[in-house]
């Protein structure tokens, strides 16, 4: 299905010139060395074509190429970093092996009944649900080759997140059996007739993994043998592309297939291995143009098949590209913000809301390289993205490079609190969005690289040029119009609200003036008032203090106070006498405690009398000895 052959397959061997040689940097080309990749199968077979070739993402070190080939097979070769060559790990059968061909022809029967294999990607990784564990003994993958077979990589799920691979050698593989699964990454291959299945491809064992499928594609049916693409984006839950020839793209969601579907598939499936665990579920499709339309003469044109490439947009999750002989499109799928949101819900009984996949897709017509009524193609042979900033790269078949570059704008949240008033209403949503909403193009003008020695004429030129003129007409001006009235009715409408927070104002002012005037007039009648009332107070007082000098009988409160007096008193007095008794037995004690202490002063000193004597003695003794010279005894 593929327009162009990939014969040979080279790997180019870069090189870290910048810190060989400092003077790389500056020159205007630089030579690298690249070598074939099976090159006696790849460039040597006249049957065998490439159909599409892809790192493996479970590599650790990059260096594992899945190539899919035009007889049903997937090889996954190793790269060695600094050896000329690829070492074969494995072969994969994907479907029947074409065995007849058309005579006089290179082309298979299987592929005219959309029996082969024609593109393939890698889904999400997932978890084994078998529990494997390291070998006793590793096996060399290859016996012939010098390079040492790899150690196997596991992911602990508990501890682990699922894009952390860890290598672990034997010995330490042996201490931490338990708990350890196997990371796996579906591969999705897309045949002809737009049947897909998947498989798994473990990088350290040459066991020959199921082919599993088809899986049930619901809500969409292809008439032809015409499937020619398949990607799936970086979305949850994922979302699968397929292209058709005709121009016609298919989105879908990869979900969890239904026991009572399974079942059935049980039945009828040859092996249980084959019988899928998922199931497509089409949303809506997508219609490329395939040739600009120049006039209405063109819509009655048969329409071109072209086989169509897609490519993944890693900066905007729901944006990929389409090329195909007529140009580049960028696709838009707009629902996937709110099918992200949905899925990533904590609440697991909420039901998805009706106008969730609704919102349709857009499809702009980027780079055109033909026209309707032509028949001569300009086709895409190269197309890259770069991400700093945002550009698409895209080389002709006639050498012209064109780049473009890529404007993202993210929609800001609507501003609000929820009120019902008809002014928060109108200014809820913010107004530069609301006017880039009213400027966005239905349709897009994509920059004409016509082939050169076309068969177009001045009157076709003149179409283009009336067709461009239309939609400049029709879309740029007359959003730009609409835009313009839109910006005159919220100038209007600002205006009519300034004019009323100004007389707002105003009558605030007033007010303000009023209540000032109010407030002083409260504060002037406050203070006579206060001292009217302390007034009041004093002679009040005085007429206590006189009708209770002129009562003969003390008062409730007065009696209460006069018992609670004398009751502190008669406490008062009892304290007052053991305090002094307190204080006799103290002076008695410190009697006794000084005739007790008299003695043995007395004792003290006569010791230190009878010690001085006897020292005294001694020495006179010791003189006297002297004296006589006599010696002790």
């Amino acid at each position: 299905m593929r327009s162009w052959k990939i014969r040979p397959l080279l790997c180019p061997m870069v090189l870290r010139l910048w810190s060989i040689l400092p003077e790389a940097a500056f020159r205007s080309s630089i030579y690298l060395r690249t070598y074939s990749l099976d090159e006696r199968l790849l460039a040597c077979s006249d049957t065998v074509e490439v159909r599409q070739v892809r790192f493996h993402p479970g590599s650790v070190d990059q260096n594992h190429i899945l190539v899919l080939t035009s007889d049903n097979m997937l090889r996954l070769y190793q790269i060695e970093k600094m050896e000329a060559f690829g070492i074969v790990c494995s072969v994969f059968p994907v479907g029947e092996k074409p065995s007849s061909f058309f005579p006089g022809s290179k082309t298979p029967f299987l592929d005219i009944y959309g029996e082969l294999a024609v593109d393939f990607d890698f889904g999400h990784p997932e978890i084994s649900e078998n529990l494997q564990q390291p070998e006793e003994e590793e096996r060399i993958v290859f016996q012939s080759s010098p390079v040492k077979s790899e150690s196997k990589y596991f992911i602990n799920a508990k501890t682990q997140t699922i894009d952390r691979i860890i290598a672990k050698s034997f010995p330490e593989r042996k201490k931490v059996k338990e708990g350890w699964e196997i990371l796996q990454w579906p591969i999705y291959i897309l045949r002809g007739d737009m049947t897909v299945y998947y498989m798994y491809i473990n990088l350290n064992s040459r066991s020959l993994a199921p082919l599993k499928g088809p899986i049930p594609l619901s809500l969409f049916e292809a008439k032809e043998n015409e499937a020619c693409s398949l990607i799936c984006l970086n979305t949850n839950p994922q979302i699968i592309c397929i292209a058709l020839s005709s121009g016609t793209i298919c989105h879908g969601v990869i979900l969890k297939i239904d026991e009572e579907l399974q079942e059935q598939l049980k039945t009828s499936a040859q092996s249980l291995n084959k019988v899928p665990s998922k199931e497509i579920m089409s949303f809506e499709t997508v219609e490329l143009e395939l040739g600009l339309k120049t006039s209405d003469e063109d819509i009655e044109i048969k329409p071109h098949k072209f086989p169509i490439f897609l490519y993944r947009d890693e900066c905007k999750p729901g944006r990929y590209f389409a090329t195909h002989s007529a140009g580049v499109h960028m696709v838009t799928i707009n629902c996937v913000d709110g099918l992200q949101a949905f899925a990533s819900s904590e609440s697991d009984d909420v039901d998805p809301p009706p106008d969730l996949l609704e919102e349709p897709s857009k499809a702009e017509y980027l780079v055109c390289t033909k026209t309707a009524s032509l028949e001569k193609v300009n086709p895409v042979i190269g197309f890259s993205i770069y991400y700093k900033p945002a550009s698409i790269m895209v080389l002709l078949a006639d050498g012209s490079f064109i780049t473009l570059e890529l404007l993202y704008t993210p929609i800001l949240p609507a501003m609000g609190d929820g009120s019902n008033s008809s002014l928060k209403e109108l200014l809820k949503e913010p107004f530069d969005q609301y006017i880039q909403n009213i400027l966005k193009k239905a349709s897009s003008q994509p920059v004409l690289k016509l082939p050169a020695g076309g068969e177009q004429n001045l009157e076709q030129s003149y179409e283009i040029l009336k067709r461009t003129a239309k939609v400049f007409r029709e879309e740029y001006l007359k959003q730009h119009t609409k835009a313009r009235e839109e910006l005159e009715k919220r100038v209007e409408t600002l205006t009519l609200i300034k004019k009323n927070q100004q007389a707002e104002l105003k009558k605030i002012e007033k007010e303000k003036e009023q209540l000032h005037k109010n407030a002083s007039l409260l504060t002037e009648k406050y203070e006579d008032i206060k001292i009217k009332q302390n007034e009041i107070h004093r002679r009040c007082e005085r007429l206590l203090m006189l009708i209770s000098k002129k009562r003969n009988k003390p008062t409730g409160a007065e009696q209460a106070f006069i018992k609670d007096y004398q009751e502190i008193s008669e406490k008062i007095s009892k304290y007052f006498d053991r305090i002094g008794k307190f204080k006799q037995r103290m002076r008695y004690q410190e009697v006794q405690m000084q005739n007790w202490k008299s003695p043995e002063v007395k004792k003290v000193s006569s010791i230190n009398v009878t010690t001085k004597t006897i020292a005294d003695m001694m020495q006179e003794v010791k003189d006297i000895m002297e004296r006589f010279n006599l010696s002790p005894v």
